[in-house]
Formats: structure tokens, sequence, C-alpha cells
């Protein structure tokens, strides 16, 4: 769940969604990750690599994440699980999971709750000024997540609450004089309803509701001071028509109206107005449709999404893929094109005439199941041609004035020969992100050139494998290696970030997991993550003035769960 899993994105290019709910922030469009998510309480992550605007829209530049809880037929009764992590001399993570579900009556109910607390890294951070700072104990990462769920036949109702508050010191770069402390609160309700037309037809009105203060930093007395509430009601009609068998045509149109409202009209650390006023409403309408043909020689996925927004206007990106599965083998070509639409404060930033990010991609990927176990290799040839306006906050003034702004426009293309082996997702999250060569240019205009830009490594190892001991009683070692990565590492002497080179890392992990521990339903495990405590940087992608951020190192993890039916 982070930009390793999509080769390559940040800054809401990738579309975090929960049972299809998206979970990306509407002011800047961003994914807060790191303890955030209640593992226990997931029932499988869905992954669509390379970009997926034409169904997803204006998020999906890069890729789109669906994490599936789990539901009332997966659980059938009631489930608690406690995880903790000892990351040096302090918590790495603590955390208490409780779910339930069952169905009554042909009434599906689902309910979970997550309450933790957790650190992002004990190591320390330096800034590009030569100031420091111990992240332990200065970097808390602490969630609470509830989730409830109800479906009758074909009806589904859903509703969401996540507050996610983050310690901070590094803020936008440079080392703030005390800790911050930043609050993520959101909202979420969504209602869609499957209605049976002709035994093929299938038409899905849908409803949703998201409400969020993202960023919140309620201290004026703090550099990071801000609050901002944004709002954004979706209503979407969806057709699905098997034409024959193997052939599925999807249309769809969706329509949302965004409200953002300034909480405190104190203009101090990073507080705006939009403009000159509290309030600002953008409305969007779009349009999409999608043809999945298979067939014994190929499957075939044409796809094409129109968009219009208020402020920026339209976008329009199609989609078209070819894929073959024979035997061991398994093959790809796709040509697609996808947006990043600008966020409510990206578009208030910008001062006008701000333009989603265009991204096209050429890709063909062969590849090959080794063994009846996971492991595959693969080959993928891909052009990737990147076109857009970028809007980066820089830094505040210390007197609270406006935040300095920096905008430009640049178009990248990138092209390579990846290989790698995929495998499962691990439950460590890892981010590593792009890098670029030049300084990007300022103003509002197009500076095209070739350059290899920041981003994940072009080459990566993933293993994973069990070993049963005893009845019940797993060893389960993985590890995944990274190649060398490229961002903004170190400063010359007159303070200007210049692009570093981190080598390649291996993160090696073990896990002791026993179920059916004594009782049935019982599970007991105990783990070590990174043993032999690489702590790989989070790596900044773009010349924004931050320089990587330590990751968190080895840490010692002991979990306990136990699952009764009801």
């Amino acid at each position: 769940m982070s930009a390793s899993a999509a080769s390559g994105g940040h800054e809401g290019k990738i579309l975090l969604l929960i049972d299809g709910q998206p979970m990306n922030e509407l002011l800047y469009s961003t994914i807060q990750l790191g303890n955030h998510y209640p593992i226990d309480a997931i029932q499988r992550i869905e992954v669509i690599r390379g970009p997926g605007s034409a169904i997803y829209g204006g998020y999906a530049e890069l890729a789109v994440i669906n994490i599936v809880m789990r539901d009332a037929s997966d659980l059938k009764g009631v489930s608690v699980s406690g995880r903790y992590g000892q990351l040096g001399h302090t918590v790495g993570d603590a955390n208490v999971t409780l779910s339930a579900g069952e169905v009554i009556d042909g009434v599906s109910l689902t309910a979970h709750l997550s309450l933790g607390r957790g650190t992002r890294s004990t190591g320390t951070y330096h800034d590009f000024a030569g100031l420091s700072y111990s992240m332990d104990g200065s970097s808390a990462l602490d969630p609470t997540f509830a989730d409830v769920g109800l479906a009758y036949d074909k009806l589904k109702l859903r509703f969401l609450a996540d507050s996610y508050t983050v310690d901070t010191r590094d803020g936008v770069g440079e080392v703030l004089a005390q800790t911050a402390k930043q609050g993520f609160v959101s909202y979420y309700a969504d209602a869609h309803y499957d209605v049976q037309l002709a035994d093929h037809l299938t038409l899905t009105p849908r409803l949703s509701f998201i409400r969020q203060t993202p960023w919140e930093v309620t201290d004026k007395s703090s550099d990071l001071f801000y609050s901002k509430t944004a709002t954004r009601y979706t209503a979407g009609l969806q057709l699905s028509y098997d034409v024959v068998k193997n052939v599925n045509l999807l249309v769809g149109t969706e329509a949302y109206v965004d409200h953002a409202h300034v909480n405190d009209q104190d203009l101090v650390g990073f507080q705006t107005l939009f403009g000159s006023s509290a309030d600002v409403n953008y409305e969007n309408v779009a349009a999409y449709a999608q043809l999945l043909a298979n067939h014994d020689i190929a499957n075939l996925t044409l796809g094409v999404r129109f968009e219009e927004h208020s402020d920026f206007g339209d976008s329009v990106v199609p989609r078209i893929a070819l894929t073959k599965v024979m035997g061991r083998f398994h093959a790809k070509l796709l040509a697609s094109q996808a947006f990043r639409a600008p966020g409510i404060e990206n578009i208030n930033l910008s001062g006008g005439g701000l333009q989603p990010e265009k991204t096209t991609v050429f890709e063909g990927e062969l590849g090959a199941q080794l063994s009846d176990s996971r492991v595959r290799v693969g080959q993928r040839v891909r052009h990737h041609d990147q076109e857009a306006d970028h809007l980066r906050l820089r830094s505040a003034d210390r007197d609270g004035a406006v935040p300095q702004l920096r905008s430009d426009r640049h178009a990248r293309r990138r092209g390579g020969l990846p290989a790698q082996v995929p495998a499962r997702l691990c439950r460590r999250e890892l981010l590593v992100l792009h890098r670029r060569r030049q300084e990007p240019r300022v103003g509002l205009r197009r500076a095209r050139s070739r350059r290899r830009p920041a981003r994940v490594p072009q080459h990566k190892l993933a293993m994973a494998g069990s070993l049963q001991l005893y009845r019940g009683l797993s060893l389960n070692p993985s590890a995944v290696i990274y190649g060398q990565r490229f961002g903004y590492t170190w400063a010359d002497a007159s303070g200007t970030p210049m692009i570093g080179r981190e080598g390649p890392t291996a993160l090696v992990n073990a896990n002791l997991l026993y179920r059916n521990a004594f009782v049935r339903g019982l599970e007991l495990a105990a783990g070590v993550f990174d043993i032999a405590n690489q702590r790989p940087d989070y790596l900044q992608p773009y010349n924004g003035g931050h320089p990587p951020l330590p990751g968190p190192g080895r840490e010692l993890v002991f979990r306990v769960a136990y699952e009764h039916p009801l």
C-alpha cells in the first residue's frame, strides 16, 4: 500500500479504496501510511498496477489499491487480536482490533473497531540546513478506525470513521522547534443497490458522502498551524451488460460536489483563505465505458473516461490491453492514458490555471511461474510519458506569513526493462518514490526534457516461504531485495538539495506462527522485521526541500488473535 506497490507514485497518483470507498484526502489528494489501517480486519488486498483513470478517475493515475475488509461470511462470529512491536527501546506499534460478523435472516452485519499507537522511526532526522532531531518520541502514529457494514439482498450500506494522529518535527523539511500533533479525521458513508433489469443486465445506483479534516494542527504557536474541512457528495449510476458469453460491457456516469471551509480565519502557520473567502465549491461530472472480452487467443480490455471539472476543465483518457495466460506463462500488452486531478488546495494555492497531470503508458510484459509455489519471474518493457503542473509548498515564514509557493510545468518520459519477481504483499510498509535529475523550472510553463525520474528500484526480488514444524506450527521467512534508489538526499554548500543514491537494500523477516494453539481459534505469533536493521529511508521524489526520512529499522513483533463462532 505504498508507492512500491505501483512502480512509483506520490501525492494522489495512487487511488486507495476500502471496499470501494476512496480514502485519499480531498485537500491535497494524498494517502497517509504507517500503522494506519487494521491489518487483522483485512481479508485481501487487490492491486491494479498501472493507470486506472479510465474507470476510477483522477486519483488512479498510476495504480489502484482496493482493501477488502473481512465480512460476515468470512468472520461468522467474533474475532479479537492484539499486536505489539518493540522498536529498539520504544513501542514500535501496539494495536487492538475487534471484529464481528453474522448473517441473521438474510441480513449481513459486520463491524470492525481498531485502536492503536505506533512510532514511525527511532532514527535521527537531518534537514538540509544541518539541524537534526531524534524521531524517538517525536514520530507517533496513532490510529482509531471504525467500520460498520450492512447488506440485505442487493442493498449494501457502509459507514467508516477514521481518526489518525501523527507527531512530526520535520514539517516540510526544516526541523521545527517543537513537535506538532497533526490530525487526519474522516467520516464516510456509502450506499449502493444492484437492480436486476434482466438476466444479463444490472443497474447499480450509488450515493456516497465524505467529510474530512486532514493535516489539522490546532496549536497556533506551531509553524504548521492549519485547520480546514472538506466535504464531498457523490452520486453515480452504473450499467453492466453481459452482451454474449465472455463479453461484458460496463457504462456509467458519476457526479460529485466538493465543498471546503476554513475553520479558523486566523492566518498564521500554513492557514490560508480560498482566495478571499472562507469557503469554496467545485463540481465534477464524469462518464465512462469499458468492454471486457475473453477469448481463446487473448483477453481484450477497452476503456475510456471523460470528466468535466468546474475549475480545470475536461479530461479524456482511453485504455486498451491484451492479456493471455498459457499454462505457466503469461503475457500482456497495454496502452493507456491517465490523469491526476488537482485537489482543492492544489487549485487554491496555484492562483489559477492549474491543469491535471497526464500520463501515457505503453507496456509489454512476459512472465512465467517457475513452480507450483508463488515464485514467478517476468520481464517488462515500459514507456512512460508524464506531463504535469506541480504545485509545491516550499516553506512557511517564521513570522506566520503566507507560505511561499512554487509551481512548475514539466514533462517527463521514461523507459526501461525492469526485471522483477512478484510476491505477496508484505505487512510492513516501505515507501520508495520518484527521482528526477534536473531542478524543476519556475513558472507555469512547459519544460520538456528527457530525464531519468526518481522512482522505485528497477529491480526487485521478493521471496516468501513456509516450513511446517508441527501441527499448526510454522516458520515463515521472507525477504525483499531492492536495487539502488535515487532521490534528493543531500544539499550543496549553498543549501540547494541534490540528487543522491541509496544502494541496494535487503529486508529479511521471519515469523513463527502457531494456529489453533492449545484451543481452537487461538493464534500465537512472534517475529522479527528487518532482521539486519537495514532501515531504508523514505526518499523525497522531487526537490520539495525535504530530506530523506529515516525508516523504522529492526522490530520485534508479537501477536495474539482469537476467533469464536456465534
